[in-house]
């Protein structure tokens, strides 16, 4: 069972008008309709927009989730109408309070995406209706757990597991029987280190209106340009990213691992966003160094949709696999999960050979 992950920036900015001359693949060029009101998501969002943006943490009720919802529906479905099996999920620290909320949201009915389908001449807007047959909400935790164990890892052991997103950082021991909620901790995630270097950055330079999207961005790629002058952050990252593991990181861990617990696993797996740091992955590696071996498993950002995508898949079997979506809604990106299609393979047709068709 192959699965295929599509990748946008958590990011809306309201923009009304269709926009045009636009030839890119529909995850970079999209424009949603809600209420009357556009709205430019994702890729589409930071490069045409003025100040894109994504509360944190925000709720199922909220409008940004919401259209970011939409957007990985649309992108799962391959813009076509149809039933989907859904699979979605929240940090722990807001589980609870959001499960509901979601469950409202996605509930068994009829989900209306209106989108601009034609961002090359203007042309018009499409909709898409999509029932969600069946919807499962889960911790984000438990997904990445459920990837490790009924992924390609298959890992049906004990281990540790640290997922590094944006807005949180979640930490677990998994055995067999499942997580000990001793060792579950919930923590800022990297945001700390990215609004630290904000703030570094202000006390010297005019930012203009880039806000912490947009500075989240530049601390990925390790550049910034300001006031027409690219500046190299690559030290500056490394940096605060070291206060933010001393700081953050290693004082949850030292408090939810115990010696005890080191003696029933001998390995920790880094998923999320975090995991694409080497100099935060060094970090937990001299940490750690002789007591666990840390992993970082091919694909360590989207472990959560992988694991929500999983979820879905056991719902429905293997007759309606192409129904299956995992949707991770995240505070820096939203990710969904899908069932890839096996390439079909061509007979290869042999041709007559010339002297035969010219003996006929």
């Amino acid at each position: 069972m192959k699965t295929k992950f599509l990748s946008i920036p958590s990011v809306i900015e309201r923009h009304d008008k269709p926009l045009t001359q636009l030839t890119a693949l529909l995850e970079k060029r999209l424009q949603l309709f809600e209420a009357g009101a556009g709205f430019l998501v994702g890729e589409l969002a930071l490069a045409q927009g003025q100040v894109p943006y994504r509360n944190i943490n925000s709720s199922p009720s909220d409008m940004d989730y919401q259209l970011l919802a939409k957007a990985g529906l649309l992108l799962a479905s391959g813009a076509k109408s149809g039933e989907l099996v859904v699979t979605t999920g929240f940090p722990s620290a807001v589980y609870e309070l959001f499960k509901l909320q979601a469950e409202k949201f996605f509930s068994v009915r009829d989900v209306v995406i209106e989108y601009n389908s034609d961002t090359l001449n203007g042309g018009g807007r499409s909709r898409v209706q999509l029932t969600i047959s069946h919807l499962e909400v889960m911790s984000e935790i438990l997904g990445c757990i459920h990837a490790i164990r009924k992924g390609p890892l298959a890992d049906d052991g004990n281990f540790f597991i640290v997922s590094l997103g944006y807005g949180t950082c979640e930490t677990a021991l998994s055995t067999a029987e499942g997580p000990i909620a001793r060792t579950c901790v919930s923590v800022p995630g990297l945001r700390h280190a990215v609004n630290t270097l904000y703030d570094e950055l202000s006390a010297s330079y005019y930012l203009s209106m880039k806000n912490e999207h947009m500075i989240n961005q530049s601390f990925q790629r390790g550049d910034i340009v300001i006031g027409r002058k690219r500046m190299n952050l690559l030290s500056a990252r490394s940096s605060h990213l070291t206060s933010y593991y001393n700081e953050v990181l290693s004082p949850a861990m030292r408090k939810a691992f115990t010696d005890t617990d080191f003696e029933r696993a001998n390995r920790l797996y880094l998923v999320g966003g975090g995991a694409l740091y080497p100099e935060l992955v060094n970090h937990f590696q001299q940490e750690f160094e002789g007591i666990l071996d840390v992993i970082v498993p091919e694909g360590a950002d989207n472990f959560a949709a992988l694991g929500y995508y999983l979820r879905s898949a056991l719902w429905c079997g293997p007759n309606h696999i192409e129904r299956a979506v995992g949707l991770d809604i995240g505070n820096a990106y939203t990710v969904v999960a899908s069932h890839a299609d096996e390439p079909s393979k061509k007979k290869k047709e042999t041709a007559a050979p010339e002297s035969a068709f010219l003996e006929e």
